[in-house]
């Protein structure tokens, strides 16, 4: 019996270091080191795909804003092209009136020169006329005989006289007559040419002023002109912004599906090793088994004598190990399988949810004397992350250390969960280690992004955090 017993260890300790072996090599063929390189790049894609959605987001409004921007200048550019449009016809009515006041002026001044020319001829021939009636004045005062005397001493009777004298009369009236009616003539040519000046000098001014709105409008237009050019450089502007935000955007959605895929294949690795790890498990336990088998064989051969003996013997070792392997259980597990990871220790000071803004992934395990306490893990699994990169809980600076985390540990669980123990003081496992639930990983504290003792834990579901309330 002892001789079994003794059997049964030395078969227990080789399972146990092939085990271990195994892992190991497990992990170590897919790279795994004292950094936690696949948990801490899980991480960092996730929070590099956080931080590209927000760019994203930003950038969408962006490109919506850029959008409204260019429908308003473009809106502004009709408006424009609607008053050029309205000015153009307003500078072609100018051109028309413009035209039509030069002709008048030209008509006006046509006119002018023919009254001109009738006044200088009228002139002429009342210049000639009172030239006329002068040498018949000079000639009846040199002959010293008057009309009325000759008209008077030359009949032969009372009504020769007068009829002489009427005809004197009529000669004076007839040329009075005449030099008055020339006199009327010219007056009224000179009326006529004064009001054709007149009029020329009111269509003069009336194409001034035509003129300067004509200039006016034209310098509208060209300001409108300005002005719409200037639209449309902050069209082409806003178009090649919209078109760099694009691009930026296609950018990041691309490094988006790049980490996808990245976080997809470490997920992959993970559950291959954990898949590995445990079929090797399942061949050294069923080795285990078949070498327990044989050697309980070998040792009813050489006591078949008292093989009933033996056989309760064998029994009672069964039974005994049943109870053994239902005494390290770990009875203090939720329906999900998953323990409580600070023992003793109660108080949820932040819970699983929005906060300051972001979404906090986890929950903040707190309490008096926290300090020091053991971190537990909450399920059996292989240790796939650790970083002990913080050498302090105070002071701290920004995160501080480890990704904010500060000192943590991850651990895998069948390769669907895992579990992330962050603020450590001290850690006590590596990455490849096996632990079972209940088994203490580290020391809490205040490493990281942390301001008070507390136990940051996380349950991740596929690399995904989900609410850890819900599973221990």
């Amino acid at each position: 019996m002892l001789k079994l017993c003794r059997i049964k260890k030395v078969l227990t300790l080789i399972t146990c270091a092939a085990l271990t072996v195994a892992l190991m090599s497990v992990y170590s063929g897919n790279n795994y080191s004292n950094n936690p390189v696949s948990a801490k790049t899980i991480a960092e894609i996730q929070e590099e795909r956080k931080a590209n959605e927000a760019k994203i987001a930003d950038l969408e409004n962006q490109i919506q804003t850029l959008e409204g921007d260019k429908k308003e200048e473009t809106a502004y550019q009709d408006t424009l092209s609607e008053q050029i449009e309205l000015i153009q016809n307003n500078i072609l009515l100018l051109d028309n009136e413009l035209a039509q006041i030069s002709t008048d002026i030209t008509t006006a001044e046509t006119n002018i020169n023919t009254l001109n020319t009738n006044i200088a001829d009228q002139q002429v021939q009342v210049d000639a006329n009172i030239d006329l009636f002068k040498e018949r004045l000079c000639a009846m005062y040199v002959t010293g005989n008057d009309s009325l005397a000759s008209a008077v001493l030359g009949s032969t009777d009372f009504y020769d006289m007068l009829s002489r004298l009427e005809m004197v009369n009529c000669i004076a009236e007839h040329d009075e007559e005449l030099v008055n009616k020339i006199l009327d003539e010219i007056s009224t040519l000179e009326k006529s040419k004064s009001d054709l000046e007149s009029e020329r000098l009111t269509l003069e001014m009336k194409q001034d002023e035509q003129e300067q709105k004509k200039q006016e409008k034209v310098a509208e237009v060209n300001d409108l002109n300005d002005k719409y050019q200037k639209s449309e450089a902050e069209v082409q502007r806003l178009a090649l912004e919209q078109e760099n935000a694009n691009k930026t955007k296609d950018e990041l959605d691309a490094q988006n599906k790049e980490l996808d895929a990245q976080e997809a294949e470490i997920q992959a690795q993970i559950k291959r090793a954990a898949e590995e790890a445990a079929a090797k498990a399942e061949q050294q336990r069923k080795a285990q088994e078949e070498a327990e088998k044989n050697a309980a064989a070998a040792q009813q051969q050489q006591q078949s004598s008292s093989s009933s003996s033996s056989s309760s013997s064998s029994s009672s070792s069964s039974s005994s190990s049943s109870s053994s392997s239902s005494t390290t259980s770990d009875s203090s597990a939720s329906a999900s399988g998953f323990a409580w990871p600070a023992p003793g220790f109660y108080v949820i000071s932040s819970p699983f949810g929005p906060r300051w803004g972001t979404n906090h992934a986890g929950i903040d395990i707190a309490g008096g004397g926290i300090s020091g306490a053991s971190a537990c893990a909450a399920k059996s699994g292989t240790v796939i992350g650790v970083s002990t990169s913080c050498s302090h809980n105070y002071p701290k600076s920004g995160n501080c250390c480890g990704n904010g985390y500060g000192n943590y540990v991850i651990i895998s669980h069948d390769g669907t969960y895992s579990t992330v123990y962050g603020h450590l003081a001290t850690v006590s496992v590596s990455v490849g280690d096996y632990v079972s639930q209940g088994q203490a990983i580290g020391t809490i504290g205040s490493t990281g992004y942390s301001t008070g003792y507390h136990l940051h834990f996380e349950v991740r579901k596929n690399g995904v955090a989900v609410n850890p309330s819900n599973y221990v």
